[in-house]
Protein backbone atom coordinates (compact mmCIF):
# COMPACT_ATOMS: atom_id res chain seq x y z
CA UNK A 1 0.00 0.00 0.00
CA UNK A 2 1.04 3.72 -0.93
CA UNK A 3 0.90 5.23 2.23
CA UNK A 4 2.69 2.18 4.01
CA UNK A 5 6.14 2.47 1.93
CA UNK A 6 7.39 5.09 4.84
CA UNK A 7 7.35 2.14 7.70
CA UNK A 8 9.41 -0.94 7.23
CA UNK A 9 7.41 -3.88 5.66
CA UNK A 10 6.78 -5.43 8.87
CA UNK A 11 5.73 -3.67 11.49
CA UNK A 12 3.11 -2.40 14.61
CA UNK A 13 2.13 0.81 15.71
CA UNK A 14 0.44 1.25 18.86
CA UNK A 15 -3.02 3.52 17.82
CA UNK A 16 -3.26 3.82 21.72
CA UNK A 17 -1.93 1.98 24.73
CA UNK A 18 -4.72 3.19 27.00
CA UNK A 19 -5.04 0.71 30.31
CA UNK A 20 -8.25 0.06 31.99
CA UNK A 21 -11.63 1.96 31.44
CA UNK A 22 -10.47 4.36 33.75
CA UNK A 23 -7.52 5.87 31.63
CA UNK A 24 -10.07 4.83 28.03
CA UNK A 25 -12.77 7.26 29.29
CA UNK A 26 -10.39 10.09 30.60
CA UNK A 27 -8.05 9.79 27.18
CA UNK A 28 -5.10 10.26 28.86
CA UNK A 29 -3.75 7.60 26.90
CA UNK A 30 -5.58 6.70 23.25
CA UNK A 31 -7.55 3.44 22.88
CA UNK A 32 -7.19 2.32 19.80
CA UNK A 33 -5.36 -0.80 20.01
CA UNK A 34 -2.42 -1.50 17.82
CA UNK A 35 -2.10 -2.06 14.03
CA UNK A 36 0.29 -4.68 12.79
CA UNK A 37 1.67 -5.17 9.35
CA UNK A 38 3.19 -8.80 9.30
CA UNK A 39 3.70 -11.42 6.73
CA UNK A 40 0.88 -10.03 3.89
CA UNK A 41 -1.85 -9.21 7.09
CA UNK A 42 -2.69 -5.62 7.76
CA UNK A 43 -5.09 -4.91 10.42
CA UNK A 44 -6.18 -3.80 13.95
CA UNK A 45 -5.74 -5.60 16.98
CA UNK A 46 -7.99 -4.75 19.23
CA UNK A 47 -9.75 -1.65 18.05
CA UNK A 48 -11.03 -0.07 20.76
CA UNK A 49 -12.71 3.73 20.84
CA UNK A 50 -10.70 5.99 18.52
CA UNK A 51 -9.53 3.50 16.63
CA UNK A 52 -10.36 4.77 13.18
CA UNK A 53 -9.56 8.31 14.30
CA UNK A 54 -5.90 7.13 15.05
CA UNK A 55 -5.36 5.74 11.80
CA UNK A 56 -6.86 8.72 9.99
CA UNK A 57 -4.63 10.71 12.18
CA UNK A 58 -1.34 8.58 11.98
CA UNK A 59 1.85 10.15 10.44
CA UNK A 60 2.78 8.64 8.26
CA UNK A 61 -0.85 8.04 7.17
CA UNK A 62 -2.39 4.49 7.29
CA UNK A 63 -5.70 4.12 5.56
CA UNK A 64 -7.98 2.12 6.94
CA UNK A 65 -9.13 0.79 3.67
CA UNK A 66 -5.98 -0.86 3.05
CA UNK A 67 -7.03 -3.59 6.19
CA UNK A 68 -7.35 -7.09 5.69
CA UNK A 69 -7.45 -8.73 9.14
CA UNK A 70 -8.88 -8.30 12.66
CA UNK A 71 -8.14 -9.84 15.37
CA UNK A 72 -9.74 -9.32 18.64
CA UNK A 73 -8.66 -10.94 22.24
CA UNK A 74 -11.71 -10.36 23.98
CA UNK A 75 -15.19 -8.37 23.72
CA UNK A 76 -14.40 -5.69 25.94
CA UNK A 77 -15.85 -2.59 24.84
CA UNK A 78 -11.85 -0.97 25.34
CA UNK A 79 -10.97 -3.66 22.85
CA UNK A 80 -13.53 -3.66 20.17
CA UNK A 81 -16.19 -0.92 19.94
CA UNK A 82 -14.71 0.08 16.48
CA UNK A 83 -14.20 -3.28 14.93
CA UNK A 84 -17.39 -3.21 12.81
CA UNK A 85 -15.92 0.56 11.65
CA UNK A 86 -12.89 -0.99 10.36
CA UNK A 87 -14.36 -3.91 9.23
CA UNK A 88 -16.19 -1.45 7.05
CA UNK A 89 -12.71 0.06 5.73
CA UNK A 90 -11.87 -3.17 4.73
CA UNK A 91 -14.95 -4.49 2.94
CA UNK A 92 -15.32 -0.86 1.31
CA UNK A 93 -14.56 -1.25 -2.19
CA UNK A 94 -14.68 -5.16 -2.26
CA UNK A 95 -17.41 -6.59 -4.74
CA UNK A 96 -17.26 -9.90 -3.01
CA UNK A 97 -16.93 -10.84 0.50
CA UNK A 98 -12.92 -9.89 1.79
CA UNK A 99 -11.25 -9.98 4.30
CA UNK A 100 -10.59 -11.81 7.77
CA UNK A 101 -11.67 -11.54 11.80
CA UNK A 102 -10.07 -13.71 14.06
CA UNK A 103 -12.64 -13.31 17.47
CA UNK A 104 -14.20 -14.96 20.52
CA UNK A 105 -16.83 -17.15 19.99
CA UNK A 106 -18.91 -14.90 22.55
CA UNK A 107 -17.68 -11.90 20.40
CA UNK A 108 -19.47 -13.36 17.95
CA UNK A 109 -22.21 -15.78 19.39
CA UNK A 110 -25.51 -14.99 20.82
CA UNK A 111 -28.09 -11.88 21.37
CA UNK A 112 -25.29 -9.35 21.59
CA UNK A 113 -22.81 -10.01 19.60
CA UNK A 114 -19.85 -7.18 18.66
CA UNK A 115 -19.58 -7.90 15.71
CA UNK A 116 -22.52 -6.91 13.64
CA UNK A 117 -24.65 -9.73 11.91
CA UNK A 118 -24.37 -7.73 8.39
CA UNK A 119 -21.30 -6.82 8.46
CA UNK A 120 -20.35 -10.68 9.03
CA UNK A 121 -21.73 -11.48 5.50
CA UNK A 122 -19.32 -9.27 3.80
CA UNK A 123 -16.20 -10.68 5.52
CA UNK A 124 -14.52 -13.68 3.73
CA UNK A 125 -13.42 -15.39 6.78
CA UNK A 126 -14.93 -15.46 9.96
CA UNK A 127 -12.39 -17.72 13.01
CA UNK A 128 -12.91 -18.17 16.48
CA UNK A 129 -9.75 -18.71 18.82
CA UNK A 130 -9.08 -22.13 19.66
CA UNK A 131 -6.56 -22.88 22.45
CA UNK A 132 -3.67 -23.95 20.75
CA UNK A 133 -5.17 -23.76 17.41
CA UNK A 134 -3.47 -21.74 13.94
CA UNK A 135 -5.55 -19.40 12.04
CA UNK A 136 -4.45 -17.95 8.99
CA UNK A 137 -4.66 -14.58 7.52
CA UNK A 138 -2.53 -14.51 5.20
CA UNK A 139 0.31 -16.64 2.99
CA UNK A 140 3.24 -15.85 5.44
CA UNK A 141 1.33 -15.50 8.85
CA UNK A 142 0.00 -17.86 11.16
CA UNK A 143 -1.96 -17.14 14.09
CA UNK A 144 -1.61 -19.13 17.05
CA UNK A 145 -4.56 -18.51 20.28
CA UNK A 146 -3.50 -19.27 23.62
CA UNK A 147 -5.79 -18.73 26.07
CA UNK A 148 -6.20 -16.69 29.23
CA UNK A 149 -8.12 -15.99 32.20
CA UNK A 150 -10.19 -12.78 32.47
CA UNK A 151 -13.23 -11.58 34.61
CA UNK A 152 -15.75 -14.33 32.90
CA UNK A 153 -15.58 -13.43 29.19
CA UNK A 154 -13.49 -15.60 26.79
CA UNK A 155 -9.96 -13.90 25.91
CA UNK A 156 -6.70 -15.01 23.88
CA UNK A 157 -3.17 -13.82 23.49
CA UNK A 158 -1.80 -14.77 20.20
CA UNK A 159 1.55 -16.06 18.77
CA UNK A 160 2.60 -14.16 15.39
CA UNK A 161 4.34 -16.97 13.13
CA UNK A 162 6.40 -16.43 10.20
CA UNK A 163 8.22 -18.74 8.11
CA UNK A 164 11.74 -17.32 7.89
CA UNK A 165 11.24 -14.71 10.94
CA UNK A 166 11.51 -14.78 14.85
CA UNK A 167 8.65 -15.30 16.42
CA UNK A 168 6.73 -12.36 17.99
CA UNK A 169 3.65 -13.06 20.81
CA UNK A 170 0.77 -10.58 22.18
CA UNK A 171 -0.86 -11.11 26.20
CA UNK A 172 -3.59 -9.33 26.32
CA UNK A 173 -6.08 -8.81 29.58
CA UNK A 174 -5.35 -11.79 31.76
CA UNK A 175 -4.53 -12.97 35.00
CA UNK A 176 -0.73 -13.84 35.17
CA UNK A 177 -1.06 -18.37 34.09
CA UNK A 178 1.34 -21.15 34.37
CA UNK A 179 1.31 -21.81 31.27
CA UNK A 180 2.36 -18.77 29.63
CA UNK A 181 6.28 -19.83 30.42
CA UNK A 182 5.86 -22.60 28.47
CA UNK A 183 4.19 -20.93 24.95
CA UNK A 184 5.86 -18.05 25.12
CA UNK A 185 9.09 -19.40 25.86
CA UNK A 186 9.81 -19.26 21.72
CA UNK A 187 8.65 -15.74 21.26
CA UNK A 188 11.57 -13.22 20.33
CA UNK A 189 9.25 -10.11 21.25
CA UNK A 190 6.74 -10.18 23.34
CA UNK A 191 4.33 -7.31 23.71
CA UNK A 192 2.50 -7.83 27.18
CA UNK A 193 -0.95 -5.72 28.63
CA UNK A 194 0.09 -4.74 32.00
CA UNK A 195 -1.99 -2.53 34.23
CA UNK A 196 -0.93 -3.10 37.66
CA UNK A 197 1.73 -2.12 39.31
CA UNK A 198 1.62 -4.60 42.30
CA UNK A 199 -0.79 -7.96 42.00
CA UNK A 200 -4.63 -7.13 43.15
CA UNK A 201 -7.05 -10.03 44.71
CA UNK A 202 -9.41 -10.76 42.23
CA UNK A 203 -8.66 -8.45 39.56
CA UNK A 204 -7.92 -10.43 36.22
CA UNK A 205 -4.59 -8.12 35.14
CA UNK A 206 -0.84 -8.62 35.13
CA UNK A 207 1.25 -6.39 37.21
CA UNK A 208 4.58 -5.51 37.23
CA UNK A 209 6.24 -8.60 39.47
CA UNK A 210 4.43 -10.56 37.28
CA UNK A 211 5.81 -9.63 34.29
CA UNK A 212 8.99 -9.23 35.50
CA UNK A 213 8.95 -13.06 36.37
CA UNK A 214 7.67 -13.77 33.60
CA UNK A 215 10.05 -12.31 31.23
CA UNK A 216 12.72 -13.95 33.60
CA UNK A 217 11.54 -17.38 32.72
CA UNK A 218 10.75 -16.90 28.62
CA UNK A 219 13.80 -13.99 28.12
CA UNK A 220 12.87 -12.36 24.96
CA UNK A 221 15.48 -10.25 23.00
CA UNK A 222 12.25 -7.38 23.14
CA UNK A 223 9.38 -7.04 25.39
CA UNK A 224 6.36 -3.93 24.70
CA UNK A 225 4.37 -3.19 27.65
CA UNK A 226 0.84 -1.34 27.02
CA UNK A 227 -2.42 -1.27 28.33
CA UNK A 228 -0.72 0.41 31.72
CA UNK A 229 -2.85 1.77 34.42
CA UNK A 230 -2.89 5.24 36.45
CA UNK A 231 -0.30 4.20 39.20
CA UNK A 232 1.89 2.80 36.22
CA UNK A 233 1.68 6.11 34.00
CA UNK A 234 2.06 7.82 37.21
CA UNK A 235 5.61 5.72 37.69
CA UNK A 236 7.03 7.14 33.91
CA UNK A 237 7.36 4.54 31.66
CA UNK A 238 11.23 5.12 31.54
CA UNK A 239 11.44 4.05 35.08
CA UNK A 240 9.68 1.11 34.38
CA UNK A 241 12.12 0.48 31.44
CA UNK A 242 15.29 0.63 33.61
CA UNK A 243 13.53 -1.39 36.40
CA UNK A 244 12.89 -4.61 34.14
CA UNK A 245 15.73 -4.65 31.45
CA UNK A 246 17.72 -7.23 31.49
CA UNK A 247 21.30 -8.39 29.48
CA UNK A 248 18.85 -10.50 27.81
CA UNK A 249 15.86 -8.59 27.67
CA UNK A 250 15.19 -4.91 26.41
CA UNK A 251 11.63 -3.70 28.14
CA UNK A 252 10.17 -0.56 26.29
CA UNK A 253 6.87 1.13 27.31
CA UNK A 254 5.12 1.35 24.56
CA UNK A 255 3.50 5.80 23.79
CA UNK A 256 0.70 6.11 21.69
CA UNK A 257 2.23 6.44 17.92
CA UNK A 258 5.20 4.21 18.83
CA UNK A 259 6.02 1.76 15.85
CA UNK A 260 7.95 -1.15 16.52
CA UNK A 261 9.73 -2.54 13.44
CA UNK A 262 8.95 -6.68 13.31
CA UNK A 263 12.01 -7.16 10.61
CA UNK A 264 14.18 -8.78 12.51
CA UNK A 265 15.35 -6.40 15.20
CA UNK A 266 12.64 -5.56 16.93
CA UNK A 267 13.82 -1.74 17.00
CA UNK A 268 11.45 1.55 18.93
CA UNK A 269 11.78 3.32 15.53
CA UNK A 270 11.72 6.36 17.85
CA UNK A 271 14.54 5.49 20.19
Amino acid sequence: MQEERAYPGNFIRFLGTAGTRFIMLSQRRSSGGIWFSCGGARGVIDPGPGSLVRLCEAKPPISPISINTIILTHRHVDHSSDVNALAEGMTLKAAKPRGFVLLTRDCFEGGDSVLMNYMSKRIKMVAFHEDGADSEPAPDLSLESVAHSHNGVQCFGVIFKRTCAPHWGLISDTAPLESFSKRYVGCEMIVINVALSMPKARIDHMSLPEVESLLGTICPRTAVLTHMGNDLLDMGGERISRKLSTNRTKVIAATDGMVISLDGDFKNLEG
